[in-house]
């Protein structure tokens, strides 16, 4: 494959420089969150030094915000991953290799090419390797795919970074090919590899194949030829408990590490919580326990709890565990189907992202009817290259008010566009047949985030799976994987009404690590205050970094919210440092390593490129 892999200068080579320190500005009211002092949060800083940033090369421009996901870390080395761009067909993904041994000037080394229409987000990941196969450093990296490019892959990724300097690929693409009957390997959105002894492993989460077979081990003891080892899911583990609000239910993140002289995987399962599993024998993972959600909320009382277990991590004594739970929508929908044999009330979500509901008439989401619209891709096309967006009916054509998607084949924010462009201000977006188990959550809904950047001016919320037949008088089909049978293009379907109300944005828990029994769970103030609901960014957390050394402190990557460093303990989570830039942040991954000796927080912004902090307090 041509392009496959390929490191490469990118000149000129972008400058460091120390961020602006800046007092309070006002607070206005946009989205926007960098470019001027408005739409963010106010720039603030509490015992955390700004010791550099720097922007990447590709990460500006018209088409590239959002450009930058996650960080990894490893010697003298940072690496981030850089998501496709916004253009159609979307751009090159990869990740740049910027050398930090000296962390007040950082330098970007290269960016290395992905295949056309493959990208990386939240999976990157470098491991040392002795085996009698390979000596040496390897990233491992997951594959999404974002166009319908006949070179693009899905799976995972392996490169020798032995030598930043030169980075050679491994293995392109490889991961779960459903039993050889697919000619390119399903979709992972994360990846972590781990040796013991004298094998090497990563576990990834299949985005495919949510909830049944979402746990991927693959062995990669030989980097340049991993097989597949193992797949499960917690439909295998019938002592998992499945709660939070809609049974969401799927692999986001995990790691691995040896505790006590065995080999544990932290996974977080979205609603249902944090579950860890005995990886002893990788090709027979083993069910060792899960956590609960406390019901009500601790912080604003909710009931259900609302779940989004994100991302997790160990402490350095492995006495704690810290999760994040990621909400890109601060409030609580209630959602009714209005008429029809079906009326009644069902779980649904918000799109933070879009056109928020109470700023509707009547500050009520409402359609008198409902039209069916398929995937609302771009990416999919049928026998004739016809784009399924293409074939989306017109409001014009339906009269209806909302028009309806199925979950999957492009990002939440395609779908929402795909409405826009056929002339409805309403979308709603019902999960996938796959995503619920094939059935067993059939009530469960998932609000992703925006995919990509366009112009929004539409509503949307997301159902679940049942309620989507339901709304067309369609007997849900659960009984095979994939099934769709859902009417015609255009076939109206009952009318709906949705109100929402505040329930605050994404928040950190504390668990201890014995038991998985909550502790305590933590939100910036401006997180649970609904003044903030809108006008200041995403103000939800995202990733976790735990101290390598020190098992009392923690670091947070916000969105807006910026960066944030955690103390905690048997009696909860203190807040104390933070940092946010005069000009805004926009935060993906954090990570905490040791450089000279000395601790470095290294974030990854979305819309520049890295920035480099110090903790200064006690």
């Amino acid at each position: 494959m041509s392009g496959v892999g390929i490191a490469s200068p990118q000149p000129p080579t972008p400058t460091p420089s120390l961020g602006a320190e800046a007092k309070d500005p006002e607070i206005a009211g946009k989205d926007d969150q960098h470019g001027g002092t408005d739409g963010h949060l106010p720039g603030t800083k509490k015992n955390v030094q700004l010791v550099a940033k720097l922007d990447m090369s590709g990460a500006t421009g018209e088409n590239r915000p959002g450009h930058i996901a996650d960080v990894a870390v490893f010697g003298n080395y940072a690496y981030l991953a850089a998501r496709r761009l916004n253009t159609d067909p979307c751009g090159t993904g990869g990740f740049y290799t910027v050398d930090v041994s000296k962390p007040n000037a950082p330098k970007e080394l290269s960016f290395t090419a992905f295949p056309a229409g493959s990208y990386p987000g939240e999976g990157m990941h470098v491991i040392r390797v002795k085996t009698a196969k390979f000596k040496g450093d390897i990233l491992v990296t997951n594959n999404e795919i974002c166009s319908d490019a006949p070179e693009a892959v899905g799976g995972m990724s392996i490169y020798n970074v032995t030598d930043p300097k030169n980075i050679v690929p491994l293995a392109i693409g490889k991961g779960d090919f459903n039993d050889g009957t697919q000619p390119v390997a399903n979709d992972e959105h994360s990846v972590f590899a781990w040796q013991a002894g004298d094998r090497v492993f990563a576990m990834m989460s299949d985005d495919l194949e949510q909830s049944v077979g979402d746990v991927d081990i693959m062995e990669i003891t030989d980097p340049a030829n991993p097989v597949l080892l193992a797949e499960t899911s917690i439909a295998d583990w019938p002592n998992a408990e499945v709660g939070a609000n809609g049974q969401s239910v799927f692999l986001h993140d995990m790691v691995v590490k040896r505790i006590r002289g065995h080999w544990l995987g932290l996974l977080s399962y979205w609603d249902a919580g944090w579950v860890i599993l005995n990886l002893d024998n990788p090709a027979t993972p083993v069910f060792v326990a899960d956590s609960r959600y406390p019901d009500p909320e601790k912080l604003l009382g909710f009931s259900p709890p609302e779940g989004n277990g994100h991302q997790a991590e160990w402490t350095a004594n492995n006495r704690f565990i810290i999760g994040t739970d990621e909400d890109f929508s601060p409030v609580r929908t209630a959602f009714q189907v209005t008429d029809g044999p079906n009326a009644g009330t069902y779980g649904a979500g918000e799109f933070g992202w879009t056109v928020p509901i109470s700023t509707l008439p009547a500050q009520t989401f409402q359609a008198a009817k409902t039209a069916w619209g398929g995937s609302g891709c771009e990416e999919d096309t049928d026998g004739n290259g016809v784009s399924d967006r293409a074939e989306v009916p017109t409001k014009a054509a339906t009269g209806a008010d909302a028009v309806v998607f199925v979950r999957g084949g492009c990002f939440f924010s395609n779908k929402v566009e795909s409405g826009q462009l056929a002339g409805y201000d309403k979308v709603i977006v019902m999960q996938s047949h796959v995503a619920t188990s094939n059935g067993r959550f059939g009530d469960g809904f998932f609000c992703g985030g925006q995919g990509h950047e366009f112009t929004i001016t539409a509503s949307a919320i997301c159902v679940g799976h049942r309620v989507g037949h339901l709304l067309f008088g369609d007997a849900p089909e659960y009984t095979s994987p994939g099934a769709v049978d859902m009417p015609a293009l255009g076939t109206l379907g009952a009318g709906v009404k949705a109100t929402t109300t505040f329930d605050g944005w994404g928040t950190v828990h504390l668990l201890d690590a014995a038991t998985l029994k909550e502790i305590d769970n933590y939100a910036i103030k401006e997180g649970i205050d609904p003044a903030f609901a809108t006008g200041f960014g995403d103000l939800t957390v995202h990733e976790v970094a735990t101290d390598p050394e020190r098992s009392d402190l923690a670091y947070l990557s916000y969105y807006a919210g910026g960066i944030r460093v955690i103390k905690v303990g048997p009696w909860g989570i203190k807040e104390v440092g933070r940092y946010i830039d005069a000009n805004g942040n926009n935060f993906w991954g954090v990570e905490a390593a040791k450089i000279k000796n000395k601790t470095y927080i290294f974030g990854s912004d979305m819309d520049s490129g890295l920035w480099i902090f110090r903790y200064t307090g006690g």
